[in-house]
Order: C-alpha cells, then sequence, then structure tokens
C-alpha cells in the first residue's frame, strides 16, 4: 500500500486521543489507585485482562491508523465513520473489561483478577456477552463501511489493481469479525440455560470468537495469492 498521508489530521489527533482515554478507562476500572502492598498486589492481578484489553484497543487503532495513511480520506463520510468508531470504542470498552475478567477469573479460580466482579446468574452473563458481541459486530461493520468508502473512491484515490485487493481483503476480514460476534450474540441469546445445556451457555458463546483465528487468515491467505499472481501477470 502507498502511503498516502504522512501528517496526521486534526481528526485523526482527535481520534488518537479517544483510543488513548479508552485505554485509560480500562486501566481505571477498578475504581481507586492501590494505597498499600496489598492493594497493589491486588490490582496487579488483573494484567492478564487488562492486556488483551490493550491489545484489542491498539490493533483498532492499529487499524485506523492505517486506513487514514494509506487512503488519505478526508471527507464528510469517513469523518462521521471515523466518529462513530470513536463512539462504538468508548462504549465498548465496559463489556470488554467485564468479559475478560470474568475469563480470567474462571480460568485461575478467581486469583486473576483485580475486583469482585458482579455476575449473580446464566442471565447476566447473557446480556454481558449479547452486549459485547453487538459492540464488536458495530465495530467491525464501521470499519467494513471505512473500507468499502475507499474501494468507492478507488478512481480518484489511483489505487493500484494490487491495493484494491488489499482494500477488499481488509474489507472481508472486519466483515468476518462482525460476523462471528453476531454468531456468539445469537447463542448467547438463544442457547437455553436449563442445567443441562447451562455449560453450553458459558462456554460456547466466548469461544466462537476462536474462529476469528481461522476466519482471518484464510481470508489473508486468499487474497495474498490473488495478489502475487497478479504482480507476476504484470511482470511478466
Amino acid at each position: 500500500m502507498q502511503i498516502r498521508r504522512h501528517q496526521p489530521t486534526r481528526l485523526e489527533g482527535f481520534v488518537d486521543a479517544s483510543f488513548a482515554f479508552a485505554i485509560t478507562l480500562v486501566v481505571i476500572s477498578i475504581g481507586h489507585v492501590p494505597e498499600s502492598v496489598p492493594q497493589m498486589l491486588q490490582a496487579l492481578r488483573g494484567i492478564p485482562a487488562f492486556a488483551v484489553c490493550f491489545l484489542l484497543i491498539a490493533r483498532m487503532w492499529s487499524s485506523h491508523r492505517n486506513w487514514g495513511r494509506y487512503y488519505g480520506i478526508e471527507d464528510t463520510t469517513g469523518s462521521v465513520l471515523s466518529l462513530l468508531l470513536v463512539f462504538l470504542v468508548m462504549l465498548y470498552v465496559y463489556p470488554l473489561r467485564l468479559l475478560f475478567s470474568l475469563l480470567f477469573a474462571g480460568m485461575s479460580g478467581g486469583w486473576l483478577v483485580d475486583h469482585d466482579i458482579g455476575l449473580q446468574s446464566l442471565d447476566e452473563l447473557r446480556a454481558a456477552y449479547v452486549v459485547y458481541g453487538l459492540g464488536f459486530a458495530a465495530i467491525g461493520l464501521v470499519f467494513a463501511f471505512l473500507y468499502g468508502h475507499a474501494l468507492r473512491l478507488r478512481d480518484s484515490l489511483a489505487l493500484g489493481a494490487d491495493e484494491v485487493l488489499v482494500t477488499r481483503m481488509h474489507l472481508v476480514m472486519w466483515l468476518c469479525n462482525g460476523a462471528v460476534a453476531l454468531a456468539s450474540v445469537l447463542l448467547a441469546a438463544f442457547l437455553p440455560a436449563e442445567e443441562h445445556s447451562a455449560r453450553l451457555l458459558v462456554s460456547l458463546p466466548g469461544n466462537v470468537y476462536f474462529l476469528i483465528f481461522v476466519s482471518l487468515p484464510l481470508v489473508r491467505r486468499y487474497y495474498m495469492r490473488r495478489i502475487v499472481a497478479l504482480q507476476r501477470m504484470d511482470s511478466a
């Protein structure tokens, strides 16, 4: 991809600051600064959950940064979609931190958690999965719209044939993210909560996200083959 914008705009500066604030919300979610060594040690137990949240938010920030650098779009549609992304990420922080705190608490028998988690029933867990999945799906859809907008402007941006393929690849990858998230939402919403199926409701809506680690490499591999074939044709 050719870099079309080397200096960040005011909009990108605002988006960067918003992502930084979202990470800050993850850090301060314990509610207070530790005032003693035991409190500090307790807070450090939340590092695994924070690390995963940090990586996910950083990935989204990096994707938007690359979109801005590669396409240099500064029109109304791009601005509205970027601001919508910021809005969704700010909301997404809360279920993000909650679910990964629950995950590491369950994996460690309640040790890898920095604060008590108020989860009283399977219906509450169902609601947490649904809210998280809807937020992740919405973010994936916004990124798909951003890359789709770049595709619509490919002539004015003078995108090369290989750049068009890369843009389509990112669009499809974000659609895959959104599809997996919606699958999790449907499982969480409709799986029964009876005793014999309770384990499915606890684990399946979360485990379905592992499909991302299968679908994205497959999409990338498919488009990379097309790009390599295109480059060979051009050099022939």
